[in-house]
C-alpha cells in the first residue's frame, strides 16, 4: 500500500487574504483615530497657554493696571502670514522681553505662535464681538497648522469672555 502524501505545513492563499483583510480594516479604524488624538493633543497646548495667558494678563493688570502686549516677533498681531508657522512640527518656544515682562511661557516646545495684544479704554479691537471700549481689554491669540497641509486656524482668548474661541472655516479631517 502506497502512503498519502502529507500537508505540507504552512497558510493557504484565502488564509492569508483574510488575515490581510482584517488587518486592511482595524489599519481604516485606527489611523483616523490615532490623528484625531494627535490633533487634540496639540491643541490642548494652545488651550493651556491661552489660559495660562489669560492669568497671567489679569496678574500684570492687578499690578500695573493695564493688561500687557506682547505680539508674534516680527509681526504685528493682526497681520500673521502662514509661511511664519512651523507646519506641523514642534518648535522652541522664543521669550521675547514682552513675553518676559508677562511672565507666561509654555512647557518645552510648541506646535503653535502665540500673541496677545492690549489696548486702553475707548479703543477697541476691530472684528470681535463684545467690547464695548469701555474698560482695558486684551486678546490672546494661538495660530498653527496641525497637519502641515497650510490650512491654518486660530484659538482665540480675550478679556471680556472665559472661553477660548476656535476661528477656522472648516476644522481638520477628524477634528470635532
Amino acid at each position: 500500500m502506497k502512503a498519502m502524501p502529507s500537508r505540507t505545513r504552512g497558510f493557504t492563499l484565502i488564509e492569508l487574504m483574510i488575515v490581510v483583510a482584517i488587518v486592511g480594516v482595524l489599519a481604516a479604524i485606527a489611523i483616523p483615530t490615532f490623528r484625531s488624538y494627535l490633533y487634540r493633543s496639540k491643541v490642548s497646548e494652545a488651550m493651556s497657554f491661552l489660559g495660562e495667558i489669560k492669568q497671567r494678563q489679569e496678574a500684570y493688570r492687578a499690578e500695573f493696571g493695564t493688561y500687557a502686549s506682547a505680539p508674534a516677533p516680527g509681526t504685528a498681531f493682526s497681520t500673521y502670514t502662514p509661511a511664519a508657522v512651523p507646519m506641523g512640527t514642534a518648535a522652541a518656544w522664543v521669550a521675547t522681553p514682552a513675553w518676559l515682562q508677562l511672565g507666561a511661557s509654555p512647557d518645552g516646545d510648541v506646535y503653535f505662535q502665540y500673541a496677545t495684544i492690549s489696548g486702553p479704554p475707548g479703543t477697541t479691537p476691530a472684528g470681535i464681538p463684545g467690547f464695548t471700549g469701555n474698560d482695558f481689554w486684551f486678546v490672546g491669540r494661538a495660530r498653527g497648522d496641525l497637519d502641515g497641509d497650510g490650512n491654518i486656524f486660530f484659538l482665540e482668548s480675550y478679556s471680556a469672555a472665559d472661553h477660548i474661541y476656535l476661528d477656522y472655516p472648516s476644522a481638520p479631517a477628524g477634528w470635532e
